[in-house]
């Protein structure tokens, strides 16, 4: 159900795919500007360094074979725009209990290829409401992380924003990462 490159063992955070795109990876390679204009652009509230864009399959050129939508993420500044993250989204609508077997599966899957990591699994809340909960399991290898988890977004979301509970496995570099941990919000 879901791609990663090919690998024996890893510990690059660049050796790792979602529907074939790594960290590095030019977008360009893949989408044109003006492709990009159709796409869900992300923003952050207290800095502008990176951006992102949402890309639902259905509006995407290529098809994604695994996901229901990726998203990637470049430095502003960078004319090549090669990704700093990338991620993929499976909807569970009112599902969670699936979600998290498969997060769990997923966790499993991606252990088995790396060669030196270290691991964390917790829960969070976030969103506006901060009810929404996160069930993340993040494991931290050279020049970034895996974060695979499930989002039980909350009833007030749900119906609001039309999002529903979903499965997020994202690939991110450590500098997108400090980014958005210390500048984004």
């Amino acid at each position: 159900m879901f791609s990663f490159q090919s690998w024996t063992k890893a510990d690059d955070i660049r050796d790792f795919q979602i529907e074939g795109i790594s960290i590095g990876d030019s977008i360009l390679k893949y989408y044109n500007r003006e492709d990009l204009n159709k796409f869900y652009k992300i923003s952050y509230p207290n800095s502008d360094k990176y951006t992102g864009y949402e890309i639902p399959n259905y509006l995407s050129k290529i098809k994604f074979k695994n996901y229901e939508s990726i998203t990637l993420h470049y430095k502003k500044n960078d004319t090549s725009m090669r990704v700093v993250a990338v991620s993929g989204i499976v909807l569970y609508p009112n599902n969670l209990k699936k979600c998290l077997r498969e997060r769990d599966l997923r966790v499993e899957e991606i252990k088995k290829g790396l060669i030196k990591y270290t691991e964390e699994k917790y829960e969070t809340t976030f969103g506006e409401d901060k009810i929404s909960k996160g069930y993340m399991h993040d494991l931290k290898i050279d020049e970034g992380s895996i974060r695979i988890w499930c989002t039980n977004w909350s009833e007030e979301v749900t119906k609001d924003k039309e999002w529903e509970d979903d499965l997020n496995i994202a690939i991110d570099s450590k500098s997108f990462i400090y980014w958005v941990d210390n500048k984004a919000y």
